[in-house]
């Protein structure tokens, strides 16, 4: 029995390489696969473009507190400097004092300064005073006042009566 002679396997065979032309057309010419593809490339280049936007700010921010720290550094060296010109150039005493008390504390002042003698304390509004019957600013009960257990109706000047409908 020839199986190129019987109709059916012909058939067979025509289905089958139809199927994979069409399989391989379909896929080629898929504009859902295409869309996806350009989204997944323009995602991946809004990410590089954050990400080295990212670093350009964090390389500015470092630049920039470099640049405070050389600009205070020289504020010090050049207040340094006028501060020893005015202490050995000034004959006045008050002049030269009034240039060191504009400079500041010193740094080593600074660092060894002691605990301050006295304590401060919060203010105690919330403490019951024993004086006092009135209850503390925090109490839940402050500035509430018992209300009257009976009600007495208001008084009209009017007198009012049941309106009869007909």
């Amino acid at each position: 029995m020839d199986l190129l002679s019987n109709d059916w396997f012909f058939w067979l065979i025509l289905l089958l390489l139809g199927l994979g032309i069409g399989f391989l057309l379909g896929r080629n010419n898929n504009t859902d696969l295409k869309r996806q593809n350009q989204l997944n490339d323009q995602l991946q280049t809004a990410y590089t473009e954050m990400a080295e936007y990212k670093e350009r700010v964090n390389l500015h921010f470092a630049d920039t507190a470099a640049a405070v720290n050389q600009l205070t550094d020289s504020y010090r060296n050049v207040h340094d400097q006028l501060a020893k010109g005015a202490q050995s150039l000034c004959d006045d005493p008050d002049t030269a004092s009034s240039i060191e008390t504009i400079a500041g504390p010193n740094e080593t002042a600074i660092e060894h300064q002691a605990e301050p003698a006295t304590s401060i304390r919060p203010p105690m509004d919330y403490a019951p005073s024993n004086t006092n019957p009135e209850h503390g600013t925090l109490d839940e009960r402050y500035g509430l006042k018992n209300k009257p257990d009976t009600i007495t109706p208001p008084a009209y000047d009017i007198p009012i009566t049941p309106s009869v409908n007909k």
